[in-house]
């Protein structure tokens, strides 16, 4: 059988941390570009994998290093003895009879490894099959991801965009609010100071009208008086009647 540490390019010894160091350091000499278009290469990554299953648990290494003391053991070689005769002896034909199912196994041995070679083949298409689609999804997975993000990212400005428009239409109404009330309050003050001068115009008409009024009535008094002394003079001849 073939070795699981010579598949794998490692001692009989290694420790797990050598062994998984040495199927990484496989997994990069056999990249997807290079398992899709090298013939042989996902066979051979297939038993690199396949000797990694083996090595990495316990319980299989053993068994594993068991079948290798085994199949290293020497095997006593068979003492042939030829016997001339016209007839086949019995050991002969079961000589013949052994070649035949050596011949036999073999050729069942070819095709059950020709199918085990298929097999691999399939299963590392399928395999490559697999990591291709899990890295599409995983690539549409990114890209929704992103365009998730810039939604985001546009709906976060468009809120800050819309507050700030609010934020301005609220000082814009409450300037134009306070534009308006200081307009009120200046009409107002306007009003104010011309109905003050108004009844400043009015009090002043009015004391100018009581002084023209007394002047007047002053006047009119003097000339009574005047006319008075003016006929006593006249009549009796003197200022003082």
């Amino acid at each position: 059988m073939r070795s699981a540490y010579l598949v794998l390019g490692v001692p009989g010894n290694a420790t797990p941390e050598e062994i998984e160091q040495a199927f990484r350091t496989a997994e990069h000499q056999f990249p997807r570009e290079r398992l899709a278009e090298e013939e042989g290469a996902l066979g051979r990554m297939g038993e690199i994998r396949n000797a990694y299953k083996v090595l990495r648990d316990p319980e299989s290494r053993a068994a594993h290093d068991r079948k290798l003391q085994e199949t290293a053991r020497p095997r006593p070689r068979p003492r042939t003895v030829i016997v001339e005769s016209d007839e086949p002896s019995p050991a002969r034909r079961m000589l013949l009879a052994g070649v035949l199912l050596a011949a036999v196994l073999f050729a069942a041995a070819g095709f059950i490894n020709w199918r085990t070679a298929q097999t691999r083949k399939e299963e590392a298409a399928i395999q490559l099959a697999t990591q291709k689609a899990a890295a599409e999804a995983a690539e549409q997975k990114r890209l929704d991801d992103e365009r998730q993000a810039q939604l985001r990212t546009a709906q976060a400005k468009q809120a800050e965009l819309n507050e700030r428009r609010l934020a301005m239409e609220s000082r814009y109404s409450a300037a134009n609010a306070a534009a308006v009330l200081q307009s009120q309050e200046f009409s107002a003050a306007n009003a104010r100071r011309t109905e003050l001068y108004e009844q400043q115009r009015r009090e002043s008409s009015r004391v100018e009208d009581e002084r023209r009024a007394a002047y007047e009535a002053r006047m009119r008094t003097e000339s009574d008086k005047a006319r008075i002394r003016a006929l006593c003079l006249q009549n009796y001849h003197r200022v003082d009647c």
